[in-house]
């Protein structure tokens, strides 16, 4: 396999950082985010317990509560750590986007440090919200590796969540969407993901190279239960492998191999509760904000230093950033 062990290779491989992607992040929560907090039903949150761990949260929507900009209130793990970093990756059903919210476990809730709003190619690739693909078995699992039941899971998940910490212990949670099977078992305890084209902040990747260790959520529409992976990540640029993953004849410019530590298959009350494969409970895209306005209001209240920042805030438009979109999500799926 040929692994890639530092930042040079990273970006040699994938590519550096564009700072107008940076760029669409903010420090709090504005009033885009809320008004998506309060439409928004369940969230992937990925926080640090005994070891990185993964869960489904919420069940309705509002189930998070903005108190501030500042600080979000929300049904937390009991073996969360307070003052450790964690992620949110937020789904609104029948929407394309998701809003990611990576801030530290406090009291009930999360301190916010960062917040922004990501691409939908992942939920696009998946069809999350299309026909279901779960099998019909009600199987659970908890144990170490891989058992059946996970392998079966897996053949049926199109949406996985990748949660990661930094050196500094910082948190990301990134989508990762593909037809089903998003999440592929290549060994007895090695499962492996493409990178596909995404919005370009390589958060994952660059967490992996300080900081192995992961938590993995995956989903299946129709299904219930939420299958959560730990274990340990590396970076793998092979091309035999790269090739294996092709989709559409395009192949991913790096795969994320995880060795499973363990594994966590059961019932989730948050995705029952929320009951996010009805059709009927799905949001209105015309009643949220558009992705293009969020990201040029993101862009301009980005505070980021320097003269390039200075001119692409002043730059940013809703029209040029709707015309961008479309043509990203045509061309750049795969």
């Amino acid at each position: 396999m040929e692994a890639i062990c530092d930042l040079a290779e990273l970006e040699r491989v994938v590519g550096s950082r564009p700072l107008p992607v940076m760029m669409k992040s903010i420090d709090r929560l504005d009033q885009h985010c809320v008004t998506l907090l309060g439409r928004a039903p369940v969230a992937v949150l990925g926080y640090a317990g005994a070891g990185p761990r993964a869960a489904v949260v919420g069940g309705a929507p509002g189930f998070a509560v903005v108190e501030n900009p500042d600080r979000l209130r929300l049904p937390m793990p009991s073996d969360a750590v307070p003052g450790t970093g964690a992620a949110l990756l937020v789904l609104l059903p029948g929407w394309r986007e998701t809003l990611r919210i990576n801030g530290t476990v406090d009291d009930g809730g999360l301190a916010v440090e960062e917040a922004f709003l990501h691409c939908g190619k992942a939920v696009i690739r998946s069809n999350v919200w299309g026909p279901a693909t779960a099998s019909e078995t009600d199987a659970a699992e908890d144990g170490e590796g891989l058992g059946p039941a996970a392998a079966a899971f897996l053949d049926t998940a199109p949406l996985a969540v990748i949660t990661s910490r930094d050196g500094d212990g910082q948190a990301d949670a990134s989508p990762k969407g593909d037809p089903p099977g998003v999440i592929r078992q290549v060994g007895p305890k090695t499962v492996a993901i493409a990178d596909r084209p995404g919005n370009r902040r390589t958060d994952t990747f660059h967490n992996v190279l300080e900081r192995p260790h992961v938590a993995i959520m995956a989903l299946a529409p129709g299904d219930d239960r939420a299958l959560e992976l730990t274990g340990t990540a590396s970076i793998s640029a092979d091309p035999a492998l790269r090739e294996s993953m092709a989709e559409r004849g395009r192949m991913p410019k790096a795969v994320l191999l995880v060795e499973v530590e363990h594994t966590r298959l059961a019932p989730s009350a948050a995705l029952r509760d929320a009951r996010l494969w009805d059709a009927e409970r799905h949001v209105d895209p015309e009643e949220l904000p558009k992705p293009a306005v969020i990201w040029t209001d993101h862009v301009k209240l980005n505070e980021t230093a320097g003269v390039a920042a200075k001119l692409l805030r002043k730059a940013a438009g809703e029209r040029m950033m709707r015309a961008a979109i479309s043509v990203d999500y045509r061309q750049n799926l795969y």
